[in-house]
């Protein structure tokens, strides 16, 4: 019989346990630290974007202060997704045959994290310096420009681009058809969303930054004259520039060497006409050289022409030449003040930004008769003065900066440059005042320009209905009429009976219309008394429209409005077949319209009509009636982009 086999020695079994605690204790270890990791990059990820968020929403705002709070949980964040991404388990991990892709893209990850971190401090870096937030020295203080470290601005820029670059890089590897891909792809989703607004920010310094040195004075004095437009008195390109400020940047140093009332200190006696010469496309100048007061330089409504026409008046009259326009105007004023507060002026008090239009567009004027114009010009310059000494200390200028510019949309700031690479700079960023047809669909831009100096065009209500019946083949017959309303209050007096100069009610205007290039069949209607204001000796289109210097058709009407009244001026064209004809054979009505930048903004109403058996899709903000017909409005606040779907339908 055979014989029992003797049991495990007591040395081997303890090794056996051993082994099973060791291999239990492994895969325990190995399950703890990947639920750790996953758990840290969830959070952290998590954190990460709420954080990154909040600081770029505070860095837009300008409120570094709060930017770096949330920019430290930031970095917390990142810290805790790149430990997750270090953690030794994910290295096992890592060599099992289908899980080493989702460890691959969970390192990807980390690594953007990092990269987009590192960009976003070192931009906060650059935005406590150039706002003085910082502990070092300011790049801009007390009127002086430290040009050392301006001159470092262009290498930190672009290490910024290149991090957040790499970090776009890094997230687009992310492969999302392995394990955990949907959480992954989530994550990215998120992340590139956020590092955007980062990216756009870089993108415009990387741009900016390399100008900055040499049109601040670093190599040469640099010279810019500063239009202050009056909208009360309109033109086409802004208001009357009725307030000149010649700024001058020299190694550093920033001085305003020149400034005044136009009409008076400057230009005295009375708008004294000047000798100048000007672009030669320029309708609204028959001929070179100019013989014309400042205040009328700026009729063309592109600043292309305008600023180049005030450039040479201010020659004109014995001034420096200049290397730069920019206009500005109350509207742009009144957001600054809101950025930085009141300033005090003896004349009207504490001036806030809410205030401002009415004080100087409409008080200004009720308080000084017209034999007290001068009282009313010094009590401006005043408040001018006291503007510029807040706005020279360097205190607030990245609020002053983003308040300026957030008025640029609506052409209220405005900037013309002569040195071509920083005037394509400018245009490419919205605030060079180009007037140009886009080229595609159909294009609206209508200007009214005051003709008798009154200071009416700050009550001015305006309307444009843009009427547009399509048809089957593309192809369009449009009506763009324009409403201005003469709305002075009913109780000011009407003035002097000649009906010129700011205590009249009268409005004498000439009323400015645009046609698309691809236009034909083009006409103007307007009221009985009105009449079309030809241009003289330069290329004529027929029915009062003439080449605008660009190639764009252009015509002027001019009439006058009783205070309380309307006027209503129209332009009617049609556009070719094709032109509204969609690839997949729907028919989509296009339209862009430009802003003039009066004190009230201009409000458009589209119409579309499409053909018979089609009806306009509905959209948001949009009407469409029974028979298909589209109406949607919009404030003028800045170039406004219509987009009209038709579909064939019962």
């Amino acid at each position: 019989m055979s014989r029992p086999r003797p049991l495990l020695s007591k040395p081997f079994a303890l090794l056996a346990l051993a082994v099973a605690v060791l291999v239990g204790g492994f895969v325990l270890w190995l399950q703890i630290g990947f639920v750790s990791s996953l758990v840290s990059v969830a959070l952290g990820a998590r954190s990460f974007q709420t954080s990154l968020t909040g600081a770029v929403d505070q860095l837009t705002a300008g409120d570094y202060e709060s930017a770096l709070a949330n920019f430290d949980e930031v970095r917390a964040a990142a810290d805790r997704v790149s430990a997750s991404a270090g953690a030794a388990q994910l290295d096992l991990i890592g060599r099992v045959p289908g899980l080493d892709t989702a460890v691959a893209n969970w390192r990807a990850l980390a690594i953007a994290t990092d990269d987009i971190t590192t960009s976003t401090g070192e931009l906060l870096s650059i935005f406590g310096d150039l706002s003085g937030k910082n502990d070092g020295v300011k790049i801009f203080s007390d009127g002086t420009i430290d040009i050392e470290l301006l001159r470092q601005l262009p290498p930190r820029v672009d290490s910024v681009e290149s991090g957040i670059k790499d970090s776009i890089a890094q997230l687009q590897a992310v492969d999302t058809s392995g394990p955990a891909a949907g959480f992954l792809e989530t994550v990215r989703a998120k992340a590139l969303k956020e590092v955007k607004p980062v990216q756009r920010a870089v993108s415009a310094l990387v741009d900016l930054a390399p100008l900055l040195p040499d049109a601040l004075g670093a190599n040469a004095p640099k010279r810019y004259l500063i239009a202050i437009g009056n909208q009360a008195e309109m033109r086409a390109a802004g208001g009357a520039p009725l307030t000149l400020v010649l700024v001058e940047f020299d190694d550093g140093r920033i001085s305003i060497p020149i400034k005044g009332q136009t009409s008076t200190q400057l230009y005295p006696p009375l708008n004294a006409p000047v000798t100048w010469w000007g672009p030669a496309g320029n309708p609204f100048f028959p001929i070179n050289p100019r013989n014309a007061p400042m205040v009328v330089t700026n009729t063309h409504p592109s600043l292309l022409y305008s600023a180049r026409e005030m450039s040479g008046a201010w020659i004109g009259g014995d001034y420096p030449a200049v290397d730069g326009v920019i206009t500005l105007d109350l509207t742009s004023i009144a957001a600054v003040l809101n950025a930085i507060g009141p300033i005090p002026s003896p004349t009207y008090g504490a001036v806030t930004g809410d205030r401002l239009g009415q004080i100087l567009l409409v008080e200004a004027y009720e308080k000084f008769g017209v034999t007290e114009f001068v009282a009313r010009q010094e009590a401006n310059q005043l408040l001018l003065d006291e503007l510029l000494a807040q706005l020279l200390s360097g205190e607030d200028l990245v609020a002053v900066a983003k308040a300026i510019a957030s008025t640029a949309p609506g052409r209220h700031f405005q900037v013309w440059m002569r040195d071509t690479r920083f005037e394509n700079f400018i245009l490419e960023s919205g605030a060079g005042g180009a007037v140009r047809d886009p080229g595609v669909g159909d294009w609206s831009a209508v200007y009214t320009q005051n003709g008798n100096q009154s200071k009416v065009d700050v009550f001015q209500q305006r309307n444009v209905l843009v009427s547009a019946r399509i048809n089957t083949d593309g192809s369009a017959r449009v009506t763009q009429l324009m409403t201005v309303t003469n709305a002075t209050p009913a109780e000011r007096p009407e003035g002097p009976p000649e009906r010129i100069g700011y205590e009249t009610s009268w409005l004498k205007a000439a009323y400015l219309l645009y046609v698309p290039t691809a236009a034909t069949n083009y006409s103007a209607l307007y009221p009985q008394g009105f009449t079309v204001r030809s241009f003289k000796d330069h290329q004529q289109y027929g029915r009062g429209f003439v080449d605008d210097g660009f190639g764009q058709k252009l015509v002027r009407v001019v009439g006058w409005t009783p205070p309380g009244a309307q006027a209503a001026v129209s332009v009617s064209y049609d556009l070719p077949a094709g032109t509204f004809t969609a690839p997949d054979g729907n028919l989509v009505y296009n339209l862009q319209a430009e802003p003039q930048s009066t004190w009230n903004a201009s409000t458009l109403t589209v119409r579309v009509t499409p053909p018979v058996g089609w009806r306009a899709e509905n959209d948001l903000g949009m009407k469409v009636d029974g028979a298909g017909v589209a109406e949607v409005s919009a404030l003028q606040t800045g170039q406004v982009n219509i987009s009209i779907t038709m579909k064939p339908g019962n």
